[in-house]
């Protein structure tokens, strides 16, 4: 072809691919960011959550096989073919079966009705057997991956009728009004003290006369709040059905702690005055006895190691959990457990079979299938084709503790153990099953070197730049004491992450066990599951982390705006306002509900739930690139002298 024809010819090409771009959209393809084609890509999908009816009048009826469901004698009478059952998600504690395998028995405890609550239907929660027709699949893990029953439903007088919710409503269909509580006349703290008491026989490895099974252990959820909170109504109602649910019908394998962050660090928290005068300013007279001070002026004399411009709530927020575990050895495990949080099921059987989820997983791959969301309609069920396919793509994989030197050049003293084969491909799946997990988050476990996670590199004390490190967004998460015993010691050899990165890297690098649960995660998006792979496990070989294109980079966030779980995202605050009987965004409220039918749910962990009174903007959440911030990340690198 002659010079002339050549330059015909492309002259020719050139126009054909702009007119078929400029019909089709094709240079989108090629000339926008991922960013960019994923908001493209976004703006096509159908919300589906507008056109559904998740109602009471919509629920499938099925039949179920869950032993824990309950006829409620109080309705028998009524006619109606669709009635909520009493949900007791308990062992069954008086079953020899039960008594052979534990240290001591079980007994009853007093509710806040002066009643033993395990017997009293006053203070159940109730479920229905079904979920609304067409109610949309997850897009991140699964009820069934988690062990959790996704076949039940719940409204909010059968999840809350018992901790005072709806208490001057009357004739509400399906629904028994339990009997009134003077709420300012219950001392939470005292109940659960004396429930611990009675069953200490169950806990206390040092009473005699018992079965040689091993004492039980126990567990504290420190519900995190600070001074000046407003506590709504809501706010309380979900403080009391966590207490009766997770301490006192399970005699006191739980403790609620209400852990409160007073931010002036001026005030003597040794002052028993001033505790009382901190405790009339900002706790609810019902939780005085579950309430426990902190200041940031107590963690700089506790941690003189660190340095002092580390030392505020967003760096530093695990050194009061650390603390609360070394004051108080009899609790095993330590939840962190966010105060805008609310789960619509029953929190026993949240926390029993998230740890239940724990103990079942092996050793081998752990961190590899933490570190990716779980797509069930991409990946297969968790336990088998998931694992297979992580196996697949992630190589050797994280086996024991990490090898690292420390930032004086020392070899990192590990504290976790020893992996029984010395490569993860010579075990069969076994090492780990049956040990408890040492940490339990919410969000993948992901690599954030190479990503533009704005807070990536506040790593102090250790080799900085070269140090392996792995992170979790949203503190809310279950840890060992074992593990906090070890932060507690980086802490004091003057080691810190920032508080996303802390407690996850310090199991990462002492070998301790470490899982992300795959709890059922909503969107109001529909997208096909590959295309959700594409966007949120963008990393190297299907991981959520490792490369700038990660979700959870500086201006990729905005893919969660539409989730069920996430530091902001807009689910939340549209359906649990729906749940609650107001209207928002067009659904619920009470002519709502006249034409539909009551609102309902599944089991479904949301975060954040804020401010939560009916006129509240809840649904509205947008994250600072959005708005054309530039992230300025590192402000704290002159404090390691190789931080980068």
């Amino acid at each position: 072809m002659s010079g002339r024809g050549r330059r015909f010819f492309y002259v020719v090409l050139a126009v054909f691919v702009f007119l078929y771009c400029a019909v089709t959209g094709a240079h989108l393809k090629f000339f926008l960011s991922p960013q960019e084609r994923y908001l493209h890509e976004i703006q096509s999908t159908t919300r589906q959550f507008d056109g559904l009816e998740s109602t009471l009048k919509r629920i499938l009826p099925q039949r179920s096989q869950n032993p824990h469901l309950i006829d409620d004698p109080r309705l028998s009478s009524w006619a109606n073919e669709l009635m909520p059952k009493i949900y007791r998600p308990y062992p069954d504690y008086k079953s020899n079966e039960w008594e052979k395998n534990h240290r001591g028995s079980f007994k009853p405890c007093i509710g806040p009705r002066g009643k033993e609550v395990a017997d009293n239907l006053d203070d159940q929660v109730s479920a229905y057997v079904g979920v609304p027709k067409d109610f949309p699949t997850t897009i991140f893990g699964s009820h069934k991956a988690v062990g959790l029953d996704g076949s039940l439903s719940f409204d909010r007088y059968t999840r809350y009728g018992a901790y005072g919710f709806a208490e001057g409503e009357t004739n509400v269909e399906n629904w028994v009004r339990p009997a009134k509580v003077n709420w300012n006349e219950v001392d939470w703290g005292k109940l659960q003290k004396q429930c611990a008491t009675h069953n200490a026989n169950r806990f206390d490895a040092h009473l005699q006369g018992l079965n040689n099974n091993a004492p039980e252990a126990r567990t504290a959820v420190l519900i995190r709040s600070y001074t000046g909170k407003e506590f709504l109504e809501n706010d309380i109602i979900n403080i009391r059905a966590m207490i009766s649910e997770l301490s006192l019908q399970s005699g006191g394998e739980y403790e609620v702690v209400l852990l409160t962050h007073v931010k002036d660090d001026s005030i003597p928290l040794d002052d028993p005055l001033m505790r009382k005068r901190l405790l009339q300013q900002s706790i609810p007279r019902e939780f005085w006895g579950i309430t426990q001070f902190w200041n940031m002026h107590e963690e700089i004399l506790n941690y003189p190691e660190l340095d002092p411009e580390l030392m505020d709530v967003h760096h530093s927020q695990w050194l009061s959990v650390q603390q609360f575990a070394l004051r108080n050895p009899q609790f095993e495990y330590i939840w962190n457990w966010e105060i805008d949080t609310r789960f619509t099921g029953h929190y026993y059987e949240f926390a029993d079979t998230v740890a239940n989820f724990g103990l079942r997983q092996p050793r081998r791959g752990i961190w590899e299938r933490s570190e990716r969301f779980y797509i069930p309609g991409y990946h297969g069920n968790y336990d088998e084709r998931y694992r297979s396919f992580v196996d697949a793509q992630s190589g050797p994989g994280v086996w024991g503790p990490m090898p690292m030197r420390t930032d004086t050049g020392k070899e990192f003293e590990r504290e976790g153990p020893t992996p029984p084969v010395p490569v993860a491909s010579r075990d069969p799946y076994e090492w780990g099953v049956g040990e408890e997990a040492d940490l339990m988050v919410f969000l993948p476990i992901f690599n954030p070197i190479n990503t533009e996670w704005v807070i990536r590199n506040e790593v102090f004390g250790y080799r900085a730049a070269n140090t392996p490190r792995r992170a979790s967004l949203i503190t809310h998460s279950r840890l060992s004491r074992r593990l906090l015993l070890a932060m507690d010691r980086e802490n004091h050899e003057g080691r810190h992450m920032s508080a996303e990165m802390f407690h996850v890297s310090t199991a990462f690098l002492h070998g301790y066990k470490g899982v992300s649960v795959p709890h059922p995660v909503y969107s109001d998006r529909l997208m096909p599951s590959d295309r959700v792979s594409r966007w949120f496990n963008s990393g190297v070989n299907g991981r959520s982390g490792s490369t700038m294109d990660s979700p959870f980079s500086w201006g990729r966030e905005s893919r969660f705006k539409d989730v069920s779980w996430y530091y902001r995202a807009n689910l939340p605050g549209r359906l649990y306002w729906n749940f609650l009987g107001w209207e928002k965004e067009g659904k619920g409220g009470p002519r709502y509900e006249e034409d539909h039918g009551r609102y309902c749910l599944p089991s479904i962990l949301f975060h954040p739930v804020k401010d939560v009174r009916p006129e509240s903007d809840s649904t509205h959440y947008d994250f600072d690139a959005d708005n054309g911030l530039i992230a300025i990340p590192d402000q704290l690198a002159h404090i390691n002298s190789e931080g980068q």
